[in-house]
C-alpha cells in the first residue's frame, strides 16, 4: 500500500499551534515569486534596523506630551486630568512629558528621542479599525488591506537571511501583510515543534530529504522561503538565540531591562504585589525583548539578518476613569517609557549581559504609533474619546531629536478645539514621518515612494517632513 507524505499537514501537527504563527512558510509554492526574484538581486538595508510598538486603542496625546504653553489646557476643560506643570517633565518650556515617562527622559536629554505631537492624517476617521488600517497601509483609506511596511520591504528588497521581519504580537500586523507574509511569534515561550528530539529531529529530518534535491541549495535560499527548509532553519534559528534565558541588566539600578517573570520585574513596594509592574505587562514585556535580541542576533555573524521588529500595546481607549498621575492611562506609559528604555540600554550595548552584544544603536530607530488621539475636553466617565492629533516618539542613535509641533511657533490658540470644537487638529501626516524614515535612515529607494505610499507627491506630503534623521 502506497503511503501519501503530506508535508503541510505534518508542519501544522508538529507546531505549537497556540504559541505559534507562521505566516507565510507553507508548501503552496517552489517558484520565485516577484519580491523573491527581487529579493536574490536584492539589498540588506545596509544595516539599518526599525522597531515600532502600535499602541493600539487611540492615546490621549494631550496627557502624554502636554502643552503647558497653551492655556486650553486647563483644569476647565479637563477637570480631574488636569496635570500641572510642576508634576510634569518639563521639555521646552512650552511641551512637557506626563510623570510616568520619566524612563525616555534621559533619551530625549541626550537628543536621542524626538517628540512629534499633532500627528494625523486628512479626514481622519475616529473609528478604531479603519483609523488602524488608514495608519497601516498608508493609503488613506481603511479599505485596503496590505501594509506600507510590506511595500517598503517588497520594492526594496529588504529580505536577505532566515527572519529578515519578525514581529510579535497576537496576530501578524497588516502593516507586515501582503502576497509574500513574515514570520510572528504569538508567544515568545512557545514558538517550536510539540515534540522535542527525538522525533523532532525525525521530522527535520524528513523534510530535508523531501527538499534536498536542489542542487546548491543554498544559492536558492530566497526561493524556498515558503518551504519546510525555511521552517526548519527559522525555528533552529530561533532555538539558538535561547531568549528564555537572556536576561539583560540596567547597569545603574541593577534591575532586569525586561520584566518578564515575577523573578525578573523589579521590587518596588509602593507598586502592585510589591513590584514595578503588574503582572499583565509581562507578555508586552517579553514580546519587546524578543524583538531586541532578533535585531541584536542580526548581524556579520548570525544569518537571521533582522532589519524589522515590531509588537504592540493594547488598552489605550480610555473612555472610563483614565487616570491622571495614576490609574489606567498612567500605567501603560511607565510600561511603555520603560520599554523604550530597556532598548536604548541592551541596542547601545551598555547592559549588564553576558553575552556582550555589540551596539547597533546608531543604526536603529524605534517608534510608537496610535491610531489617533483623544477629545481635548474630559467626559463625564473621567476619561476622554476618540479624537483626531496624536503623538508619535522616535528614539534611536541618528535620530535629531527635540520637541516637534509643541513650540509657541508651531502650536498657535485655539488648534486644541479646532476641529468640532473638542479635537486637536493635526499638524503633521504620520506618512511624512514614516517615509522619511524610511528614505533618510532605512535607505529606501526614492523611485518607490509613491509604491510605498501612494499619493504621497500629490498630497504634497513631502513638505511635512520634519529632518527627524
Amino acid at each position: 500500500m502506497r503511503h501519501t507524505q503530506s508535508c503541510d499537514h505534518s508542519r501544522r501537527s508538529f507546531l505549537h499551534g497556540a504559541g505559534v504563527t507562521l505566516a507565510g512558510v507553507g508548501l503552496s509554492s517552489l517558484l520565485p515569486s516577484p519580491l523573491i526574484q527581487h529579493v536574490m538581486a536584492g539589498t540588506d538595508a545596509n544595516g539599518k534596523r526599525l522597531l515600532f510598538i502600535f499602541q493600539r486603542g487611540a492615546c490621549d496625546a494631550l496627557n502624554t506630551v502636554i502643552p503647558h504653553g497653551d492655556s486650553d489646557y486647563s483644569s476647565t476643560n479637563r477637570p480631574t486630568l488636569y496635570i500641572t506643570p510642576a508634576q510634569a517633565l518639563n521639555l521646552n518650556d512650552f511641551a512637557s512629558l506626563h510623570p510616568a515617562l520619566t524612563d525616555i527622559k534621559s533619551a530625549y536629554d541626550a537628543g536621542d528621542l524626538a517628540v512629534i505631537h499633532r500627528v494625523g492624517y486628512p479626514s481622519q476617521s475616529r473609528s478604531h479599525f479603519d483609523s488602524q488600517r488608514i495608519w497601516e497601509n498608508g493609503t488613506g483609506v481603511a479599505s485596503v488591506f496590505e501594509g506600507w511596511l510590506y511595500r517598503y520591504v517588497a520594492e526594496n528588497a529588504v529580505a536577505a537571511g532566515d527572519l529578515p521581519v519578525v514581529t510579535a504580537q497576537a496576530t501578524p500586523p497588516l502593516l507586515l501583510r501582503g502576497k509574500e507574509r513574515f514570520v510572528n511569534v504569538a508567544n515568545p515561550d512557545d514558538f517550536d515543534y510539540v515534540h522535542q528530539p527525538p522525533k523532532r529531529d525525525k521530522y527535520e529530518a524528513a523534510w530535508r530529504r523531501r527538499f534536498g534535491s536542489f542542487i546548491g541549495l543554498e544559492q536558492y535560499r530566497p526561493v524556498l522561503s515558503q518551504t519546510g527548509v525555511k521552517l526548519i532553519d527559522t525555528l533552529g534559528e530561533y532555538r539558538t538565540w535561547d531568549q528564555a534565558n537572556w536576561n539583560p541588566k540596567d547597569p545603574n539600578s541593577g534591575h532586569s531591562l525586561f520584566p518578564v517573570s515575577d523573578a525578573t520585574n523589579p521590587v518596588d513596594p509602593a507598586g502592585p504585589n510589591g513590584k514595578k509592574f503588574a503582572t499583565t505587562s509581562y507578555p508586552f514585556f517579553k514580546s519587546v525583548k524578543l524583538c531586541a535580541l532578533s535585531l541584536l542576533e542580526s548581524d556579520a555573524v548570525n544569518n537571521n539578518s533582522t532589519r524589522i521588529a515590531g509588537t504592540e500595546l493594547n488598552g489605550w481607549d480610555t473612555h472610563d476613569n483614565q487616570g491622571t498621575l495614576t490609574g489606567e492611562h498612567p500605567e501603560l506609559l511607565t510600561w511603555l517609557g520603560y520599554a523604550m528604555k530597556s532598548l536604548r540600554v541592551v541596542l547601545s550595548g551598555a547592559a549588564v549581559d553576558p553575552r556582550n552584544y555589540g551596539s547597533i544603536w546608531n543604526d536603529t530607530v524605534v517608534v510608537t504609533m496610535t491610531e489617533f488621539g483623544r477629545t481635548t475636553v474630559e467626559n463625564g466617565s473621567l476619561g476622554t474619546d476618540h479624537a483626531e492629533g496624536c503623538v508619535v516618539f522616535a528614539m534611536g542613535g541618528s535620530v535629531n531629536g527635540g520637541v516637534y509641533n509643541c513650540d509657541a511657533s508651531a502650536w498657535p490658540h485655539g488648534v486644541m478645539l479646532e476641529v468640532g470644537g473638542r479635537y486637536l487638529s493635526h499638524r503633521t501626516d504620520y506618512r511624512s514621518i514614516f517615509w522619511e524614515l524610511l528614505r533618510d535612515h532605512m535607505g529606501a529607494n526614492p523611485s518607490t515612494l509613491e509604491k510605498v505610499f501612494p499619493g504621497y507627491t500629490a498630497l504634497g506630503l513631502a513638505a511635512g517632513e520634519l529632518g527627524l534623521t
